[in-house]
């Protein structure tokens, strides 16, 4: 049965629409179940009824004519109990409704499975039997889950087929948002000119000729990415965006990677573009078998790369995009090189429809400060060179909006750019509340900030550097002198100030191209602490680059991410004593000293708030991570688009939980600091400051808002309001506190 199951279900997704989609499913249903009918009834919401589509045993006839109106029938009870209704004599059943047209005559059994997605009824899906049948449990089974499957396939189409229709879409289209911030602007299409998908493998005589070509293309596609990084090296230093280019030139630059392509032209005798094909489509199959998003993400690259080749090899010039007026860059993988062809001053958006939060177009988006959502279902030809209002802050997107609503997002832009002019004013002014409250306000990067000296020196340090990030832009694990090289340029770069460290912290959505590990749930599997532990040299080699890049500078904090037992921060500290004293006897000749770290640990995991007590005397400090934090206490991906909805840090379980870790820590009289998302948030921040906590680490586009907002509340006026409240009723507090911002007339800095 299982079997039955999974090649049924794979021939609903491979379906090229949905008409297919039914059709092979009612058959294979039938067959499976050895049922003499199977049938597909999808509802109309907007006239209140249900359509019969696809049959395998009623009149053919029928299909596409025949009606029921909600609660008419069997098919109309199924929709309105949402549940599976399983009839041995459907006629004695006070809901049956006899239709001749349809030719059901000497149908008696009944089973009927409502098609619902995301809520939303989409239709029923019935299988019928000549003979008197009840339907066992595992029959049951089997068709809840082929209704399920179907019903992503049938809300998509619908999604699809009205906007084809109505060549707009009056509701907001979700995504995943992966760099905040509004725009509206004109929809750019980019299709790839030579797609590797459609390269047809062909065979050549003149093998000599081939691998010079493909030689050559190498050369013109290095000579293309040294452009773009001399251009990207002019306007910012370095960032993301010319450490991902980085990346493409070594993959190019990558001898192994030439001569699988040369020798595969050589001995298969085949043509430049088909080798190019065959070599990297077997890389990209490798990675996508790793079954995680990153690795996903990192497919998109070799398609990049493989794609400049091809159109190198076919005499294509690359796209010409003589660009005039303001876009938003939208195609079906938006990949890192791309992104950068555009110019920035017309770049308002980018749309991807696969990709996620960690694909190297939304790290390169974030750090361009253009809003991005990755994941969204679009037909491309729809959307193109249509007006688009994107809101990467909330991943959604519309299509031809109307001029009310257009204007409001207008609106709200030039909102934000007005107050993002006023609060850098202040940029450079301590962080004191009105009733004297100090409040210190550090900086999350993963590489170097494109900051003047004289900006940095008004941060109070950096609360968060992910170190993962070097990692993830490399093609192999770095050295640990070239550890030393990132770590020294970024605490040079921050001399005077604390700059805490967090050891590599990959795994669960955030994986590395080169170390493949496969997991069923990896979000609960080996990664952060676990994972270095696991392989000491890789936390050691670490712990040394880090210390080395520290002499003389003395800025320098480590931290650990997801810690879950007093074991591991034992064991993590012994690792960071050894390589202090070996790093301390190797300077001791050469005169110099070597201040040990202050050390500290992540609360992003529940289980921390139990034994804070027993972690605090091995401690200097604790960081809490909202982000992952808010993740594990609500068993919530806010990368899966399906349940982003449903992850909030405002949900009373994670507001107590943050309140009852502030208060222990307090007590133990440890130091503690949020360097989650939620603290560059306005409302998040308030609510945080009423629970206590006083040192906050945020990227470097709220650090200006956060401070202007503090400078202007009363800490202990909210923190009676919070009290008061008690956590009870959230919608309530929210409320409260918003009128009391508003009464500050700061209520457009919660808004934004």
């Amino acid at each position: 049965m299982l079997t039955l199951l999974r090649k049924i279900i794979e021939s609903v997704i491979a379906a090229p629409n949905l008409q297919d989609a039914m059709h092979n499913l009612v058959v294979k249903t039938k067959e499976s179940l050895n049922a003499d009918c199977c049938s597909i009834y999808l509802a109309e919401p907007n006239e209140k009824r249900f359509r019969l589509v696809s049959s395998d045993g009623l009149s053919q006839d029928a299909v596409g004519k025949t009606i029921l109106h909600y609660g008419d029938g069997l098919v109309g009870y199924v929709g309105k109990k949402l549940e599976v209704i399983n009839l041995a004599d459907a006629t004695a059943h006070p809901n049956f409704k006899y239709l001749p047209e349809v030719g059901e005559d000497c149908f008696r059994s009944f089973l009927g499975v409502p098609i619902v997605d995301q809520r939303q009824l989409l239709g029923v899906l019935v299988v019928q039997q000549k003979e008197p049948r009840k339907f066992d449990e595992s029959d049951e089974s089997f068709i809840v889950t082929l209704a399920a499957q179907l019903a992503s396939k049938v809300a998509h189409a619908q999604m699809l087929n009205q906007m084809k229709i109505e060549r707009c879409f009056s509701k907001p289209i979700k995504g995943i948002a992966a760099s905040n911030g509004q725009s509206v602007a004109r929809a750019f299409v980019w299709y790839p000119q030579l797609d590797l998908d459609h390269v047809v493998v062909t065979h050549t005589d003149d093998v000599f000729t081939q691998v010079e070509l493909f030689k050559q293309a190498i050369f013109q596609v290095q000579l293309d990415l040294d452009t773009l990084m001399l251009r990207i090296n002019q306007t910012s230093s370095k960032n993301e965006t010319s450490e991902i280019l980085e990346i493409y030139s070594m993959m190019i630059n990558d001898v192994s990677f030439s001569e699988k392509i040369v020798k595969a032209i050589s001995e298969q005798k085949i043509m430049a573009v088909s080798a190019v094909k065959i070599v990297c489509e077997e890389m990209i199959s490798k990675l996508a078998d790793g079954g995680s998003r990153y690795m996903q993400d990192r497919t998109v690259d070799i398609r990049d790369v493989a794609q400049r080749l091809l159109s190198k090899l076919a005499h294509n010039q690359a796209h010409n995009y003589d660009l005039n007026t303001p876009v938003i860059l939208v195609a079906e993988e938006v990949s890192a090189s791309l992104l950068v062809e555009i110019p920035t001053k017309v770049l308002k958006g980018v749309v991807s429809l696969k990709g996620s939060v960690n694909s190297h177009a939304a790290i390169m988006a974030r750090s361009l400060n253009i809003p991005a959502v990755m994941g969204v279902q679009i037909p491309l030809d729809a959307v193109d060179k249509k007006i688009l209002v994107l809101d990467g802050t909330k991943g959604e997107i519309l299509i031809e909006p109307d001029s009310a609503v257009r204007e409001e997002y207008e609106e709200i832009i030039r909102r934000r750019r007005h107050m993002q002019e006023m609060v850098e004013k202040e940029f450079c002014q301590p962080v004191v509340s009105t009733d004297g409250q100090r409040v210190w306000v550090a900086l999350n990067a993963g590489l170097d900030v494109d900051m003047k000296k004289e900006e940095k020196s008004f941060l109070d340090g950096v609360g968060l550097y992910r170190t993962e990030i070097q990692f993830m832009l490399q093609s192999s694990f770095p050295t640990e002198v070239e550890q030393q090289g990132f770590y020294a340029e970024f605490l040079r770069s921050f001399s005077g100030m604390p700059v805490c460290m967090r050891t590599l912290d990959v795994g669960g959505d955030k994986r590395l191209p080169y170390f493949k590990v496969e997991e069923i749930n990896p979000a609960l599997g080996w990664r952060g602490i676990r994972m270095t532990l696991d392989n000491q040299s890789i936390l050691l080699s670490q712990y040394k680059a880090m210390l080395r890049a520290s002499v003389g500078l003395d800025n320098l904090n480590i931290m650990i991410p997801m810690v879950t037992s007093v074991d591991e921060v034992m064991d993590a500290k012994r690792i960071l004593d050894d390589a202090y004293q070996e790093v301390l006897d190797e300077i001791k000749c050469e005169g110099k000293t070597l201040k040990y770290p202050k050390f500290g640990v992540m609360i992003e995991v529940p289980s921390m708030l139990f034994i804070l007590e027993d972690v605090a005397p091995l401690v200097d400090f604790f960081s809490i991570g909202t982000n992952d934090l808010t993740q594990y206490m609500l068993a919530v991906d806010r990368s899966n688009s399906r349940v982003s909805h449903i992850y909030t840090p405002y949900h009373p379980a994670v507001l107590r939980v943050l309140r009852e870790i502030g208060r222990k820590i307090s007590e133990l009289g440890s130091k503690v600091d949020v360097c989650g998302e939620m603290c560059g948030g306005v409302m998040g921040m308030v609510i945080l400051l009423a629970f206590g906590y006083r040192i906050f680490s945020m990227n470097l586009s709220s650090i200006a808002k956060i401070k202007y907002v503090i400078r202007r509340i009363d800490i202990s006026q909210i923190t009676r309001i919070v009290e008061e409240n008690d956590l009870k009723d959230i919608e309530a507090l929210k409320a409260r506190l918003s009128d009391y911002i508003s009464g500050l007339d700061l209520q457009r800095f919660v808004s934004e």
